[in-house]
């Protein structure tokens, strides 16, 4: 595959989803991509991007997408985010939501699960919120594999390196170098192969009372940034939150929202 070539799926690629890969990007994109087309039976690349641009065959363009995602996530990530929203955000939303009303929690994007697991370790760390009010948590993202991997359950050392040594006793058993979530958990989240820039199927989803989207604006260009921030303000109920990734800002996207300080950190607020 040559540049101007991985010029072209770069292209497309943004088209369909709003991911923007830069051309520096090619020599680690070119070997992967290059070994895809190899094992799937492809003699150059005209022929794979006919299938790609005519879409002769959806599971070709969903394979595309996961090898050019990145997917690097462990348990309890930037967790002062974590402690704002169990401190500061649930019990504000306690206090304000419907006795009978689930709060709805979305991680946009789940990757391989670690982040939606989290939030649960978390409402059954606490213990009191879950048992005020009932939890519904959904995990989406595009890459199908990653997915796939969230809901089998399955991670490495170093995915759980930062658990907590009661919870992972407790929630996790060890099968050689593999650890295996509980069963119950799986069950919790709702896990979902979705593209955030697919407004119907987003709108699908529901109503949120907080949104977890951190460290996927920064694959956008602005003008995808704008669109997946207005659908997340569109998703989000009165009073909801959502939480970035430390290296992204709304603020800088789009004004709808509110900055709000809660302990150390940065949430972003529906008003």
């Amino acid at each position: 595959m040559t540049l101007k070539e991985f010029q072209k799926l770069t292209e497309i690629i943004y088209r369909r989803v709003g991911i923007f890969i830069e051309l520096k990007k090619f020599e680690i994109l070119n070997r992967k991509i290059d070994k895809y087309m190899v094992d799937n039976g492809y003699k150059d690349f005209r022929s794979f991007f006919h299938d790609i641009r005519f879409d002769k065959d959806k599971r070709v363009f969903q394979d595309l997408i996961n090898i050019v995602t990145v997917n690097e996530t462990y348990f309890f990530r930037e967790n002062y985010q974590f402690e704002s929203l169990i401190q500061c955000v649930l019990p504000q939303l306690h206090k304000i939501r419907d006795t009978n009303e689930p709060i709805r929690i979305l991680c946009s994007p789940s990757s391989t699960g670690e982040e939606p697991y989290s939030v649960a370790l978390h409402l059954l760390n606490e213990g009191r919120l879950i048992e005020e009010k009932d939890y519904e948590i959904v995990g989406i993202d595009i890459d199908s594999k990653a997915i796939e991997k969230a809901k089998k359950g399955e991670f490495s050392k170093r995915s759980i390196q930062f658990l907590p040594p009661h919870l992972l006793r407790r929630y996790f058993s060890q099968k050689g170098n593999a650890y295996l979530i509980s069963d119950f958990l799986k069950d919790v989240i709702d896990f979902r192969t979705i593209n955030v820039m697919d407004k119907v199927e987003m709108k699908k989803l529901g109503k949120f009372d907080i949104i977890f989207s951190r460290n996927m604006l920064i694959y956008f260009n602005d003008e995808s940034r704008k669109v997946v921030a207005m659908t997340f303000y569109e998703m989000l109920k009165s009073n909801g939150y959502v939480f970035l990734g430390h290296a992204e800002s709304m603020s800088r996207i789009v004004s709808v929202f509110r900055t709000s300080k809660l302990k150390d950190s940065i949430a972003y607020k529906k008003v």
